[in-house]
């Protein structure tokens, strides 16, 4: 089912659909909130009303490296489950 999200980020108020369930909505944008509150404690105070587009840059490669180590990880993961079960086949063909 499409909603209607409205989120609050950095003073500027977005609006946008998303057929995601209300849980995993929540949590997506809690993660986000999460990780832009990191950025922003990075900042001087100064620079949070002028380096907008910055924090929101910085939080958007925060997460997509996160996303990638995260894809690399299962990528591995998966590689040697595959090989495991591969020589317990050979193993178990083998008695």
């Amino acid at each position: 089912m499409e909603q209607v999200i409205k989120i609050e980020l950095l003073g500027e108020t977005f609006k946008f659909k998303s057929d995601q369930n209300r849980k995993n909505l929540k949590e997506i944008l809690s993660y986000m909130m999460g990780e832009l509150h990191k950025v922003e404690e990075q900042f001087p105070a100064h620079a949070l009303t002028t380096s907008k587009l910055a924090i929101l840059v910085m939080t958007a490669l925060n997460i997509s490296k996160q996303y990638v180590e995260l894809t690399n990880n299962h990528s591995d993961f998966l590689e040697s489950v595959s090989s495991r079960a591969s020589k317990l086949d050979n193993m178990i063909e083998i008695e």
